[in-house]
């Protein structure tokens, strides 16, 4: 059986204010790092449950406007997937590497 890989969107405790700041869709996070990350160890969870091997893919607020930029993307939850499900991918292709 193949597998399951999926990508989760991190963010670091002291970035969590600027990130809010320049995402475009910030209003569909939580207000507060704990809220946020409650939600998302409670996701982490249940996907591992799953089966899946989750990959945290951290979004650092000094790298990803210009990563959004050079994929042509807003900062909003397209963007977010967008580069989660890269950090997935490559961290499958090296594991399948070794």
């Amino acid at each position: 059986m193949a597998e399951v890989v999926a990508g989760l969107a991190w963010y670091r405790r002291e970035d969590y204010p600027k990130l809010l700041a320049i995402f475009d869709d910030a209003d569909s996070l939580p207000e507060t790092y704990e809220e946020w990350l409650e939600k998302a160890t409670d996701i982490e969870r249940e996907l591992i449950i799953q089966g899946t091997r989750v990959v945290r893919a951290t979004i650092d607020a000094a790298t990803f406007p210009s990563w959004c930029a050079a994929k042509g993307l807003k900062l909003d939850a397209t963007a977010r997937t967008r580069f989660t499900t890269e950090q997935a991918e490559a961290s499958w292709q090296r594991r399948e590497a070794q």
